[in-house]
């Protein structure tokens, strides 16, 4: 569905944040708190945490992307906390600079007080894809945000795009407005102190950094990065502080992961209407299929032409009734067809009726297959599982049809045998009286009454054909004849339908590779309510709210 890969997007999202930053966070409410620096592509992030440290421990340069991998600055009394991979497990921890975006460089800052770490993220704007992605997940994963911004950038659409998620999350947010002309840095600190407003963001620390030289080490002078370094100094000095930090931006985490899995839950749901609609247009095409097979059966389409004629040569000759009640005519049929090599009575018949059928089923298969791919073909969630093999009956149709017709009239012929087998005349035909009597049953099975139509009768000629027919009687009884036909129906429809139901499950198979499990919906918000009443619980603002 159109929806599909928004919501596989905010679900590998989830999933990242959960495993990169709330379940190290739970586990350890005491860790480190870890600012993570992120701005758009030359706000100058790397210079601002070499800066605050007062180090070069992120490579800082002209050319763009400057930050390839992230960077985590940190007291060396917390390194140890950072080594051991449970935040952010999926980067790869070194000690050296590195250009690959899977690796997390570990540095260690001594004039960084304890308790506290940076994190230099790749730029969130980056030309680089990968680099753009590695930023929103580290941004995930940061209990302070510091976004770094500039007075030539700070109203660009992607950064605000992301405050707001950053907002929505909960996550704790300062902000830095970079490189501001002296004679523009009331107008523009202004101007986007009213943009925070609007975006509920006011309560946000906004720091103003002059545009000026760097000093021969490429750091921000002392006296400008001063307020800035002693803010993060207090922040570092004074634990409930960072405490409180941690568990607000933990509890806004907590707290947006129910909107964001009852979206996930309503997309999911989409995908179980869409997969429903989708295998009911499939039944209702094979559906068809059966009741225009039933049809077929029913209004005599399968007793003209070729069957038409064997079925008159059969009958109107007389070897109907010679199978049926002359012993010394079978004997007689058998040394023939032994020397001229023509068939036993009824088998062309037989082969006739086999081959309509075969048609019939081959046809109404055809048109389920084509019917169903247009269903599909209209469907904005059905175009895309399409393959061309689905327009046509599989490539075993054929061969499986002509088993089915064959094994069916062996059916027929045993229970004709099973049927009669008290019967005297019948023991006395041995195979030539099941064989016509089952080929009557055949015919009987292809018309709405309980023998032949009044038309065919008198196409084949009714005396003959009603004789024939008082015979049958005769042996069965009236009512055995009509039970008969019936069993014979219905056990052909049975095996039409098991045939129609593997040609419609390809359609199934494409349906049960993409489409979601049973009733996820309902899983995802359980689980949602469970984390919100742990969480509650936890308290982690104290207050449930």
């Amino acid at each position: 569905m159109p929806s599909a890969e928004e919501a596989q997007r905010v679900g590998a999202a989830l999933v990242a944040q959960l495993d990169d930053y709330l379940l190290p966070r739970l586990a350890r409410l005491d860790a480190p708190l870890l600012v993570v620096v992120g701005g758009s592509t030359g706000a100058g992030k790397s210079t601002l945490v070499n800066s605050i440290v007062r180090a070069p421990v992120s490579a800082a340069g002209v050319l763009r992307p400057t930050t390839r991998s992230p960077v985590l600055v940190s007291n060396p009394a917390d390194l140890p906390w950072f080594q051991q991979g449970r935040l952010l497990p999926g980067l790869v921890r070194t000690r050296e600079s590195s250009t690959d975006a899977r690796t997390l460089q570990l540095v260690s800052a001594p004039g960084l007080g304890a308790g506290l770490a940076f994190l230099d993220a790749p730029d969130i704007d980056s030309v680089v894809d990968l680099n753009r992605k590695l930023a929103a997940q580290l941004l995930a994963a940061a209990d302070l945000w510091l976004f770094v911004t500039t007075a030539a950038r700070y109203a660009d659409a992607v950064p605000w795009e992301l405050l707001t998620t950053a907002r929505l999350r909960g996550t704790v947010i300062a902000l830095v407005l970079d490189r501001v002309p002296p004679e523009a840095a009331g107008e523009v600190a202004t101007h986007l102190g009213d943009m925070l407003a609007v975006r509920e963001l006011g309560g946000a620390p906004l720091f103003v950094l002059p545009e000026i030289r760097l000093d021969g080490q490429g750091l921000i002078p002392e006296d400008v990065i001063r307020p800035l370094h002693d803010w993060f100094g207090q922040l570092a000095s004074d634990a409930n502080a960072r405490g409180a930090v941690v568990r607000q931006t933990l509890d806004g985490a907590l707290i947006a992961l129910g909107p964001a899995v009852e979206g996930l839950a309503e997309a999911a749901e989409e995908q179980g209407r869409a997969a429903k609609a989708l295998n009911d247009r499939v039944d209702a095409a094979y559906r068809n299929a059966r009741r225009t097979m039933a049809e077929g059966l029913r209004d005599g389409r399968l007793l003209r032409g070729e069957v038409l004629a064997r079925w008159q040569e059969f009958v109107g000759t007389g070897e109907f009734l010679k199978t049926l009640e002359n012993k010394v005519g079978q004997l007689r049929d058998k040394l023939i067809s032994a020397i001229t090599g023509r068939p036993l009575p009824g088998r062309n018949l037989q082969a006739a009726l086999e081959s309509q059928l075969v048609t019939l089923l081959r046809g109404v298969a055809a048109d389920a297959a084509e019917q169903a791919y247009a269903a599909w073909q209209a469907h904005p969630a059905g175009a895309a599982l399409l393959e061309p093999a689905l327009q046509r009956p599989s490539p075993e149709l054929p061969e499986r049809a002509e088993r089915l017709v064959r094994d069916w009239q062996e059916w027929v012929l045993g229970l004709v045998r099973s049927e009669g087998a008290e019967k005297r005349v019948v023991a006395r035909g041995a195979a030539y009286a099941v064989n016509g009597a089952g080929l009557a049953v055949m015919i009987a099975v292809f018309t709405t009454t309980a023998f032949i139509p009044t038309g065919l009768e008198v196409a084949s000629g009714a005396a003959t054909t009603v004789a024939a027919q008082k015979v049958l009687e005769a042996i069965f009884g009236d009512q055995a004849i009509r039970t008969l036909a019936t069993q014979a129906r219905e056990d052909l429809m049975l095996r039409v339908g098991e045939l129609l139901d593997q040609e419609a499950a390809r359609f199934g198979d494409r349906l049960a590779q993409a489409g979601p499990a049973a009733d996820p919906g309902s899983e995802l918000r359980r689980a949602a309510a469970e984390v919100e009443e742990a969480r509650s619980e936890l308290a982690l603002t104290g207050s449930a709210s």
